[in-house]
């Protein structure tokens, strides 16, 4: 009877072992996958700047990825390149096991949540309901797109704030004073910020569970006037300081809507639709619609364009009008938490600001609130009729293995890059992107036909200029090995209207081609001359990004025609005064064309934001260089 005791005590954690293991093996074939968008931005410059203690802290805190640089995060893609043979592989074999840490968390969370209420079997439910979100095919895309370890690692601190207040709470309702506890939650918070920024959203969870699940009560039932007061004082600053930052400094988060194809009303709008697909793809997987590429969701334009907005709008209203009636019962205040911990874990990516509309990433964390709903639900159910725990829990598992092997699915697709970017632009053939994409498979194929048809199915697809679509040609064409037929369209007089390039990206990558030597057959000066007599003609009124102008500057300099470079780098300058990119390149056009005086200036300029530790390693380096020459 012992022996049978200790095996059922057992049990739940053999099999969390087990659905460790499995999803490991499940993810493995992923590490083979390729490097993704800020992938290459973000992540692959690493290895090429090397690592030393003074670089290693320099890109730590020099990413530029969010307000407040996500140095924690960085700073687990550095210590990587500390690993012999460090690659893409290696940063996604840790976020799989980072995937596996943050599964234990929420097995966690849910036990302690669940014995908190007495619910029984709350270790198997726990295993269970943690299992249901570890196996999701929607987070495929957040594990194996290894810029997304933000995501997730600050997913792994919020998880541990979770936990750590549950801990406290349960000494301080008693009595007993636990400093380090305290001290925890604030300290795990700050490093989920400092991974991420959304990682503030734990807060307004951490709120919605005491009012919420435990109610600010004591042991005795009675009311905890600390706990209840500071709930209510942490949500009104919050709303207030949420108020204030949109009525003092409104620029600071809603200036970039200038750059989107979609008003604040619009984004709100859709996000209402947005949000109800994120719950679709969770509680019943469409896994031929997931992937990294969602560039072509329909905006919402009104309430009826399209017609399901108004619906979507409708249905979150009488959402919460449920939840305001089953706030009268115990367990409808628990099933409250879990939907508004899904919706407060949205609050900052799928609101306000001018973020594009959909990632399956931005599900990670608010996807556990939902998964806590079925493991609630389930111990609601064996509590009243323990007959039926057994079944309940078998089923649970009969839906984990469903999920494990759509998982299982998404993870070979992303293991291949063509498997990948067949699969994005069947699931997705209005998207920018993933035509995009097809053109450049194709055309290193040697293939520059079906490249440029991709091409053209891309530029109908977004909102480029046919300047970016005639550049993207002449790069396929490089690419493929083969000249640009004459009658394809458009022509280079493309690249003479009025605003003729858009995508800072696309001609980014064209002038990396004439940097690294590729492309010897074409006529770049005759290019930068029609580039040039846009936007450097006197008087012209062609304006640009100024990160355009900064690229085109690098094409002038790779020319050697520096009197254009210097010309594009005032423009870049006037935007960005005090941009030490910018400044470094004017520094090295002014030398070369001789403006003595100018240069000294900019010396002492850049001097002066070396002193005040505005400049990076890299940038100290480039910068002593031409002192030396003084």
């Amino acid at each position: 009877m012992r022996q049978a005791l200790g095996f059922g005590a057992w049990a739940p954690l053999l099999v969390l072992v087990l659905l460790l293991v499995a999803v490991s093996w499940l993810y493995a074939p992923g590490i083979h996958g390729p490097a993704l968008l800020d992938d290459r931005s973000s992540i692959a410059v690493l290895g090429d700047l090397g690592v030393t203690p003074r670089v290693a802290l320099d890109q730590i805190l020099g990413d530029g990825s969010g307000p407040l640089g996500r140095p924690v995060t960085m700073a687990t893609f550095v210590a990587e390149r500390f690993w012999p043979d460090a690659d893409v592989a290696t940063s996604k074999t840790v976020n799989i096991i980072l995937h596996g840490i943050n599964g234990v968390l929420v097995v966690w969370l849910f036990t302690l949540l669940l014995r908190s209420e007495r619910y029984p079997h709350a270790f198997w439910l726990g295993v269970l309901g943690g299992g249901l979100w570890l196996a999701s095919p929607l987070f495929v895309s957040t594990v194996l797109y290894v810029v997304q370890r933000m995501a997730m690692l600050a997913t792994t601190f919020m998880l541990l704030a979770l936990i750590a207040y549950i801990y406290w709470r349960q000494r301080f309702v008693r009595g007993r004073s636990h400093a380090w506890l305290a001290a925890l939650v604030p300290a795990c918070v700050l490093l989920a910020v400092y991974s991420k920024e959304s990682g503030v959203v734990v807060l307004p969870v951490l709120v919605l569970l005491e009012l919420l699940w435990f109610g600010c009560r004591n042991p005795d039932g009675g009311r905890n006037p600390w706990l209840w007061r500071g709930c209510w004082i942490l949500s009104a600053g919050g709303a207030a300081l949420v108020v204030a930052v949109f009525l003092l400094v409104p620029e600071r988060l809603l200036a970039h809507y200038s750059l989107r194809e979609f008003t604040l009303d619009e984004r709100l709008l859709t996000e209402a639709r947005i949000l109800w697909d994120y719950l679709g793809q969770l509680l019943w997987p469409e896994v031929g619609r997931m992937g990294l590429y969602h560039d072509d969701i329909v905006v919402s334009r009104s309430l009826t364009d399209p017609a399901s907005t108004g619906l979507a709008v409708v249905g979150w209203a009488l959402v919460g009008l449920l939840l305001i009636i089953g706030c009268r019962w115990s367990l409808g205040r628990q099933v409250s938490f879990c939907v508004l911990f899904f919706l407060a874990g949205h609050s900052t990516e799928s609101t306000v600001l001018p973020l594009e509309l959909y990632f399956e990433h931005r599900n990670y964390f608010p996807a556990i609130g939902l998964f806590l709903v079925p493991a609630l639900l389930a111990a609601t159910v064996a509590r009243r009729w323990p007959v039926l725990a057994s079944p309940l829990l078998a089923w649970l598992g009969v839906a984990i293995l469903l999920l494990t092997l759509q998982t299982s699915s998404q993870v070979q697709l992303w293991s291949d890059s063509r498997l990948l970017r067949f699969h994005q632009v069947i699931a997705h053939p209005h998207s920018f992107r993933a035509n995009a994409d097809m053109a450049v498979l194709y055309a290193q194929a040697g293939a520059l036909s079906p490249a440029l048809e991709y091409s053209r199915r891309a530029h109908e697809a977004g909102t480029e200029q046919r300047g970016d679509r005639y550049i993207r040609n002449l790069a396929l064409a490089c690419i493929a090995g083969k000249a640009l037929p004459v009658d394809a369209q458009p022509g280079p007089r493309s690249l003479e209207s009025a605003r003729p390039l858009s995508s800072v990206a696309t001609m980014h990558v064209f002038v990396d081609m004439l940097q690294d030597g590729r492309c010897p057959q074409l006529d770049w000066i005759d290019i930068a001359n029609r580039l040039a007599s846009v936007y450097l003609r006197p008087g012209a009124g062609a304006t640009a990004a100024a990160d355009m102008y900064s690229v085109l500057a690098v094409l002038e300099n790779a020319l050697e025609r520096y009197e254009n470079a210097y010309r594009y780098t005032v423009r870049f300058l006037a935007s960005e005064p005090n941009n030490t990119r910018g400044l470094l390149m004017q520094l090295h056009f002014t030398t070369a064309l001789g403006k003595v005086e100018e240069a000294r200036i900019l010396k002492q300029q850049l001097l002066a934001l070396q002193a005040s530790g505005e400049l990076s390693v890299a940038d100290q380096q480039t910068l002593a260089l031409y002192l030396e020459q003084d």
